[in-house]
């Protein structure tokens, strides 16, 4: 496999994890109203860093220890789950609160710091995020292997390039359509994406408890 044509394969491939909803979109369309277009790149600059860090560890194997090790994949999701049920609650306590101003323009969104680690503990908290990079990441990565460092490098920039033009989409069509959002509106986003991240969480540690990661 050329290069080149990888790292055209890993863009295009890595919409396949991207495009699922998950932890990570639903904190990109609860932010983005209030922090703007640019939601959505910082988020994958977090989303990022967590992932090059699991793709030196697959790299030198980490994959093979997770397949023979189901137990790390069940704790991973149970403690993903809890984080993610954390976060959930944090976001509908600011809500009852008012920490949330609903108004357009009102809200200052997260400092880009924080959204940057919202990007790194969303992709760590999520089970499937792992499952992807064990089964078809690390299936990409052998075959990189071949051309030695510069293989997984131009994976990764791929694969993350798809990354930052989904969540960047997703911001722009948001943000565009703020208006629609101020208010009532912004407020029902709000728990709705809060109440996704209970429902991820509780769903991650029961697959975790039962072994069904």
């Amino acid at each position: 496999m050329e290069l080149l044509s990888l790292f055209f394969t890993s863009f295009i491939v890595g919409f396949s994890g991207a495009m699922m909803p998950g932890p990570l979109l639903a904190v990109d369309i609860a932010e983005t109203p209030a922090k703007g277009f640019r939601t959505g790149p910082i988020l994958t600059g977090g989303h990022a860093i967590a992932e090059v860090v699991v793709v030196v560890l697959l790299s030198i194997g980490l994959a093979a220890l997770v397949a023979e090790n189901k137990t790390i994949s069940n704790v991973i999701a149970v403690v993903g789950g809890a984080m993610l049920i954390f976060m959930g609650i944090g976001m509908l306590y600011d809500l009852v609160k008012s920490r949330i101003k609903a108004s357009e323009g009102a809200a200052k969104g997260k400092k880009s710091g924080r959204l940057v680690l919202d990007g790194i503990v969303t992709s760590l908290s999520n089970p499937y995020w792992f499952v992807w990079w064990a089964t078809t990441g690390s299936a990409f990565l052998i075959k990189s292997l071949k051309h030695g460092a510069a293989g997984p490098t131009v994976f990764y920039f791929g694969h993350i390039l798809s990354d930052l033009v989904w969540y960047s989409f997703v911001s722009f069509l948001i943000w565009k359509g703020r208006k629609l959002l101020a208010g009532t509106g912004y407020k029902v986003l709000i728990g709705i994406c809060a109440l996704f991240l209970l429902y991820l969480g509780g769903v991650f540690i029961h697959d975790g408890l039962s072994g069904a990661v």
